[in-house]
C-alpha cells in the first residue's frame, strides 16, 4: 500500500516535464472535477442533498497525488461550487443563513484536517520507501562484496594448492593436486552461476538452470556411473526468485550426490522444470537407494532448503519409492513462458 502512494506523486513523476506548481495545479482540478461529476450523478436521484459530502474525497485524493497545496486548491474550488450552486438560499433577496454559514466554516476546517492528516501520510509514505530503498541498495551492496570475497577465497585456495603441486616432485601428489584444483574451480563456477545473474528484468531460467547443472556435474560428482540431466521449459523468472530456485536445485541435487548412491553406485539424478495445469514445478528426482527416514526438520540442510523454497514463493514436498523425488510447485505468477526484455515479472 505505502509503495503504490508514492508511485502516485504527481510533482515527482513529472519533475522533468512539468512545473512543480502546474502538476499540483493539475492534481486540484482532477479532485475539483471528481466531486463536480460525483455531484451530478447524486443529483439525477436527490438534488442538492449534502451539499459538500464531495469534498472530503476529492481534496484527500488531490492532497494524496499532488500535497497539500492541491489539497487545498481541491477544497476553495469544490466548496465555491457547492456554495454557489447546491446550497440553499431562503430566498433570492435573503441569501444564505447563518446557519448555513456556519456549516460551511465547520465543514472547510474539517477538510483542512483531513488535508493535514494526508500529507502527514504522504510525507511518512514517501520517507518509508526511500529507507526501505537505502536499506535495499545497502544490503545489495554487502551481498556483492560478500560474492567478491568468496571468489577471492576460491581463487587463494586454488593458487595455494597450484604452489604445492609445483614444488612437489611426486607425480602422483601431483596428479591429486591438480584434480583437487579443477574440482575447487567447479565449485566456483557454481557459485558463480548461483549468485551473479545480470540485474534485468527477467531471467532466463532454461539457460541458467543448464549452466547450473553442468557446474553441479563437474563440481559434485565423483568419476563414476553418476549422470545428471536436466530438462526445462521455457521460462523466465525476476532475478530473486531465480536465485531461490537455483539455491533449492544445488541443495537437492548436492544431497542426492552424498546420500542416495553408496558404495559407488551407478545411478541418474533428474532435474526438471515444467509447466503445469496450475503453475510451474521444480522436481529434482534420483533413482537411489531413497530415504530410510524423513529428514530432521531442525537440520541445517533441511531448514536451508525450506527458506530457499519461502524465498521462491513455493511449496516442497518430498517422496521416497525407488529413489527420492523432490517437488517445488511454484504459482503461475512466479514464471511467464515468454519475457518483454528489460521487463520484470510480478
Amino acid at each position: 500500500m505505502v509503495p503504490r502512494v508514492t508511485e502516485l506523486d504527481i510533482p515527482r513523476l513529472l519533475s522533468g516535464i512539468a512545473p512543480s506548481w502546474v502538476s499540483k495545479a493539475g492534481c486540484a482540478v482532477l479532485g475539483i472535477g471528481l466531486a463536480v461529476i460525483l455531484r451530478l450523478i447524486v443529483d439525477r436521484i436527490a438534488p442538492g442533498a449534502a451539499p459538500y459530502a464531495f469534498v472530503y474525497p476529492a481534496a484527500l485524493l488531490a492532497t494524496l497525488l499532488g500535497g497539500w497545496q492541491a489539497g487545498v486548491g481541491t477544497l476553495l474550488g469544490t466548496a465555491l461550487l457547492a456554495w454557489t450552486f447546491v446550497v440553499p438560499r431562503t430566498s433570492p433577496l435573503e441569501g444564505y443563513t447563518q446557519l448555513q454559514a456556519a456549516s460551511a466554516i465547520l465543514v472547510a476546517l474539517t477538510v483542512l484536517a483531513m488535508i493535514a492528516v494526508g500529507e502527514v501520510f504522504r510525507i511518512a509514505a514517501r520517507n518509508s520507501v526511500a529507507e526501505r530503498s537505502a536499506k535495499l541498495a545497502e544490503r545489495e551492496l554487502l551481498f556483492r562484496e560478500l560474492q567478491h570475497r568468496v571468489n577471492n577465497d576460491f581463487t587463494i585456495v586454488n593458487s595455494l594448492l597450484d604452489l604445492q603441486r609445483r614444488r612437489s616432485s611426486d607425480p602422483e601428489v601431483r596428479q591429486t593436486l591438480e584434480q583437487a584444483m579443477g574440482r575447487i574451480r567447479s565449485v566456483a563456477r557454481v557459485h558463480h552461476h548461483l549468485y551473479t545473474l545480470p540485474d534485468i528484468g527477467a531471467i532466463d531460467l532454461r539457460q541458467y538452470l543448464a549452466d547450473l547443472c553442468a557446474a553441479l556435474s563437474e563440481a559434485a560428482f565423483p568419476p563414476t556411473g553418476l549422470h545428471l540431466r536436466c530438462h526445462c521449459d521455457e521460462a523466465y523468472m525476476p532475478r530473486s526468485r531465480a536465485i531461490a530456485v537455483g539455491l533449492v536445485t544445488n541443495e537437492l541435487v548436492t544431497n542426492a550426490v552424498k546420500h542416495a548412491f553408496p558404495d559407488d553406485r551407478e545411478g541418474n539424478i533428474d532435474v526438471r522444470f515444467q509447466q503445469t495445469g496450475e503453475g510451474w514445478r521444480l522436481s529434482v528426482g534420483d533413482n537411489g537407494i531413497g530415504l530410510t527416514q524423513m529428514p530432521s526438520k531442525s537440520g541445517l540442510g533441511t531448514s536451508l532448503i525450506e527458506e530457499f523454497a519461502r524465498q521462491a514463493g513455493g511449496v516442497l514436498t518430498l517422496e521416497t519409492k525407488s529413489g527420492t523425488l523432490a517437488r517445488l510447485d511454484l504459482p503461475a505468477s512466479a514464471a511467464s513462458a515468454t519475457a518483454i526484455p528489460g521487463h520484470g515479472l510480478p
